[in-house]
């Protein structure tokens, strides 16, 4: 048995290298076995299956000169069997340029790193927000860290410098800190050096025990002995030695990790322990929730403790929130959680709340209840309730409470895009007048403004004799403008005027701010917005609380879009705005936003970005 201590400076690793004489013979029984890992040509076969073409070799042989891509294809759903294949010879992989979107397929193109230095990517990638609610600023960044695209060499003082975190393990690593686990995934197999890299490595192995893939993760724990210099490590084995029955070796482990002063990890500690056979250790507790703590509580058929939720990372809460073994209230908090970052989708999130099982008495009165209750049953209950009516109006009247509540809680981007099926198969008719205004706002927030005229025309109709509709219609001028509906008009003065007057009549205190954005939002747009505007809507100003960037930001976010450095401007423009949530982004903010993604040629996304806006502000 070979054990080195930390030294009391900190600056020796803890480790436990081998547990010879304990573990021997015990590694080749070790629970659940992986299928081996392909090498050489399989190796190559399997980076191909998994990405139809890739990985993408972007950097050309050193014996020819830079091929064209010919041919760039989408990767298929991982629900699909990967169609036929030829296996060629890849030649040399950039591994920094690997991805698995190219421009056809959403990705930003080979060149999108043109003109930015390396050590702006290298500084600024590390730190795109893991919990974005901006499902179009997480959008952007996901397409941003799935490209494929030639990435600038280090400078040869920095290669010099010694080992740092490569560019491509520094996007595997913002995939999965942001919960999008397949993404992350999909990357690691198409890398070159996904069996070299450590970093690499270490996030395929968090993604097995995130899966429940313990056979997997303990082979790769084994594979390498020299790792286990390092505490991560360390504890995985622990954790593989105590499920093969070698109790002695785990705890062996776990008290070496322990008397390290910087170990923080007493539910590890507790954990090796119940796992080897002590039945009386209950886990109440669990602020700091992992990948290895999941898989371990799992391991021991312990339920996730309450507190592992408020502060969970996306990727957890995505786990949590989609097991089948988590307890029902815990389950839908954490799914909830991980919708709301976009971690698992507003599909997913409507199957967690279709498991949800509801008496008819409650079915009945979900108005009520919801309104009551403002939880995670009550909104799974309203999406229920919604799916069961067969009556439009009734239908109409479960998705106004929804729509009404999630305005209140800060979560109608999600809202509305779970709600989207039944929302669009709605009938139009003039029973649903009364509905027509959220169901037109709802579709212009899904960007559908064919499926929204008609509800707008249903309004028009009824302007002359219906107060509500036209309150409703006047409401509607902005918000329709920054969709991008043709029927509305910039320069309608009129129009311009009863739309604040009804913004004042609903909220006479946000009103003047709510108008000094849309303006700012369609002039961003390029909107011919007349001058006259900016004149009428000025007053006395008013102090907010908002988020603003460090100043530096709108400059470098201006100068990377003139020079149209498309990848820098979407990593300078989610970092300006994506860790805050749309509500609190100011207008100036949102209108360097979106002039930006206007300048890259990104019309479509700036609108969804103005509109998203739009709806976060209340317009």
């Amino acid at each position: 048995m070979t054990v080195a201590f930390r030294d009391k400076s900190g600056t020796a690793a803890l480790v436990v290298a081998v547990y010879a004489i304990l573990s021997v013979g015990a590694a080749a029984a070790e629970a659940p076995q992986r299928e081996a890992r392909p090498t050489g040509g399989e190796a190559a076969l399997s980076s191909v299956r998994l990405a139809q073409e890739g990985p993408i070799r972007l950097m050309p042989r050193r014996d020819r000169p830079r091929p064209p891509v010919e041919r760039e294809t989408e990767t298929p759903d991982e629900s699909t069997p990967p169609p036929e294949i030829q296996v060629q010879d890849l030649g040399e992989v950039d591994s920094e340029a690997v991805g698995v979107l190219v421009r056809e397929t959403g990705g930003f193109g080979s060149e999108m790193w043109s003109g930015t230095p390396r050590d702006l990517i290298e500084r600024l990638l590390k730190s795109i927000p893991s919990t974005m609610t901006s499902p179009v600023l997480r959008s952007l960044a996901r397409r941003l860290l799935l490209s494929a695209a030639v990435v600038p060499e280090a400078a040869e003082e920095a290669k010099a410098a010694g080992r740092k975190a490569t560019i491509l393990s520094q996007r595997i690593a913002r995939l999965q800190a942001m919960g999008l686990v397949s993404d992350a995934n999909r990357l690691i197999a198409v890398s070159p050096t996904r069996q070299r890299d450590p970093d690499i490595v270490r996030l395929s192995v968090e993604n097995m025990l995130l899966a429940h893939d313990v056979g997997g993760a303990c082979n790769e724990a084994r594979r390498d002995p020299d790792r286990l210099v390092q505490p991560y490590w360390q504890k995985l084995m622990a954790f593989c030695q105590v499920l093969n029955g070698n109790a002695a070796a785990a705890r062996f482990g776990a008290k070496i990790l322990a008397e390290d002063s910087e170990f923080d990890d007493n539910a590890f500690l507790a954990l090796v322990d119940r796992l080897g056979g002590d039945d009386h250790i209950r886990i109440r507790s669990l602020p700091k929730p992992s990948a290895l703590h999941l898989a371990m509580l799992r391991s021991a058929n312990i339920g996730v403790p309450a507190d592992a939720v408020a502060k969970a990372p996306p990727p957890v809460l995505r786990a949590i929130g989609t097991s089948p073994h988590t307890e029902l209230d815990l389950k839908l908090d954490a799914a909830e959680r991980a919708a709301l970052v976009g971690a698992i989708t507003p599909e997913r999130m409507g199957e967690v709340y279709s498991s949800v099982e509801f008496d008819d008495d409650e079915l009945a009165n979900a108005l009520t209840i919801a309104e009551e209750k403002r939880n995670a049953r009550g909104r799974a209950l309203l999406f229920r309730a919604a799916g069961r009516q067969a009556v439009p109006t009734a239908k109409a009247a479960v998705m106004q409470k929804a729509f009404e509540l999630a305005r209140a809680d800060g979560q109608v981007p999600l809202v509305v895009r779970l709600y989207r099926r039944i929302l669009t198969d709605l009938p139009v008719s003039a029973e649903l007048a009364w509905f027509a205004g959220d169901a037109a706002r709802g579709l212009l927030a899904l960007g559908d403004t064919e499926a929204a005229e008609p509800w707008l025309s249903l309004l028009r109709a009824r302007a002359n004799r219906d107060p509500e509709a036209r309150a409703a219609q006047d409401g509607m001028w902005a918000l329709a403008l920054i969709a991008g509906e043709e029927r509305y008009r910039i320069d309608d003065a009129k129009a311009l005027a009863r739309w604040l007057a009804a913004q004042r009549a609903r909220d006479p205190e946000a009103a003047d701010r709510r108008a000094g954005l849309a303006i700012s939002l369609l002039k961003a747009l390029g909107g011919p917005v007349p001058e006259r505007y900016w004149q009428d809507l000025v007053q006395p100003p008013q102090r907010q609380n908002v988020s603003m960037p460090q100043p530096v930001y709108p400059q470098a976010l201006a100068q990377a879009a003139k020079g149209n450095r498309v990848a820098e401007t979407v990593l300078l423009l989610v970092l300006m705005a994506g860790s805050a949530p749309p509500a609190e982004n100011e207008a100036g903010l949102l209108h360097d936003a979106v002039s930006a993604l206007r300048a890259i040629g990104m019309e479509t996304e700036a609108r969804a970005l103005a509109l998203e806006a739009a709806l976060a502000h209340g317009l």
